[in-house]
């Protein structure tokens, strides 16, 4: 068993072949033994609420040990962001965060997205320009939430890390997550 490796979900049904449930099974196996993978269930995933969800992830990482890897999916990802933008002592002292994985994340407020409440605001993006343990990853064909989210939290926030997939999809069931899991595995 090794370091704690706490993974946020989509929105949407979850369980069975649901929503990041199969995504969570096949990182699981990838990363074998090398973290303690947990994936608590978010509130009412189908009718997320930002306050609940971000009341969810602090419970989840409120109970790991120093040194946590924190892994957001399309909605979990956006949340674990905004979360980090509220609480930055989290992850200035570097003591509870080794690093942030944002998978396949919707960047709320693009065209066809504006959503206020999932949108990181001005403030919040200055503050997470100073973390320098996030990293990005998203698949170039990715059809529904476009490439060109992960191209925006890039420009936005260019000193986090950059994994470019070409065929994994949005729920990355399929293709090549090699240098995703290559890059959690530094971690260990």
């Amino acid at each position: 068993m090794g370091r704690d490796l706490v993974f946020i979900h989509s929105a949407g049904p979850q369980g069975g072949n649901n929503g990041s449930t199969r995504f969570v099974a096949r990182l699981k196996d990838r990363l074998g033994g090398n973290f303690t993978l947990s994936a608590p269930a978010m509130p009412d995933p189908e009718r997320p609420d930002i306050n609940q969800w971000l009341g969810g992830i602090e419970k989840a990482v409120s109970h790991v040990a120093p040194g946590l890897v924190l892994v957001g999916h399309s909605l979990g990802g956006s949340t674990i962001l905004q979360f980090l933008a509220r609480n930055p002592e989290i992850w200035r002292e570097n003591s509870h965060l080794s690093a942030v994985f944002i998978i396949a994340s919707p960047f709320w407020g693009l065209t066809d997205w504006e959503i206020d409440e999932f949108t990181l605001t001005k403030d919040e993006v200055r503050i997470l320009g100073d973390c320098k343990v996030i990293h990005f990853c998203h698949s170039r064909d990715d059809r529904i939430v476009g490439f060109d989210h992960f191209q925006t939290y890039v420009n936005r926030l260019p000193a986090a890390g950059k994994i470019v997939l070409e065929s994994a999809g949005h729920l990355l069931l399929d293709g090549d997550i090699d240098s995703l899991v290559k890059e959690i595995l530094i971690y260990t």
